[in-house]
């Protein structure tokens, strides 16, 4: 864990927490650049226009937030001494469940037939796929694996490929112990993805136990499992 996560009390990491966990589940249905640029912002503690451009784009976007989420967004801007509210605040709708996004998503880019859901690399490439290997696992997968499987608390990573909304795209999935700092280790995948050009980089952390969005159950069916401990 990081220093600065060591120095948070209770309520920031409360608040932090509410607003990872808000991200998650608005993943697939905001846009890709919205929600790698507001991972950004909170795992480098630049929180003052975040809760603008989370209420904006979802005002714009038609999707509704829960009346929790509109709420750790209002409490980030009393906890930074701001006046008002975040824009747009009252023109967002409120939900009471997150829908099914509508992407499909696949253990490999082209997934030929006998490349199977749920595919487990951990021990290697099979060699009933050796020929795919290049496809299967690259070298931004391997990048993204070193840079989290190195940190106490992470307990698995998976990479899906994502259809349904223009370019099909890599989504990494990183499972967590509870109390682990996920969006640092976001911020730490996106950036290493983005080193490999990678464009706004989707990469999922959760916590071990959490009640999973559609989206995210769906991409953990069909992902490759790249590394376990």
């Amino acid at each position: 864990m990081s220093a600065e996560w060591a120095e948070l009390d209770d309520r920031a990491r409360q608040l932090y927490g509410g607003v990872h966990r808000l991200l998650l589940r608005l993943a697939g249905q905001l846009p890709d650049e919205l929600i790698t640029r507001a991972r950004t912002m909170l795992a480098e503690g630049d929180l003052a226009y975040l809760p603008d451009a989370v209420m904006i784009a979802a005002a714009e976007g038609g999707v509704g937030l829960t009346a929790q989420e509109v709420g750790v967004l209002r409490e980030v801007f009393a906890a930074l001494g701001l006046e008002g509210e975040p824009t747009a605040a009252d023109e967002v709708t409120l939900t009471t469940s997150t829908p099914v996004t509508g992407h499909t998503f696949s253990p490999e880019k082209v997934r030929p037939a006998r490349v199977p859901a749920g595919l487990d690399l951990t021990d290697g490439v099979p060699d009933e796929l050796a020929d795919l290997e290049d496809d299967l696992i690259d070298l931004t997968d391997h990048l993204v694996v070193d840079a989290l499987s190195e940190h106490a608390g992470v307990v698995a990573v998976r990479r899906a490929w994502r259809d349904g909304s223009g370019e099909t795209r890599r989504v990494y999935l990183t499972e967590v112990d509870p109390g682990v700092p996920a969006w640092e280790l976001a911020l730490e995948g996106q950036t290493e993805a983005e080193q490999m050009g990678e464009s706004d980089p989707q990469v999922e952390v959760y916590w071990s136990g959490d009640d999973l969005p559609p989206y995210h159950r769906s991409a953990i069916e069909a992902a490759t499992l790249l590394w376990r401990r």
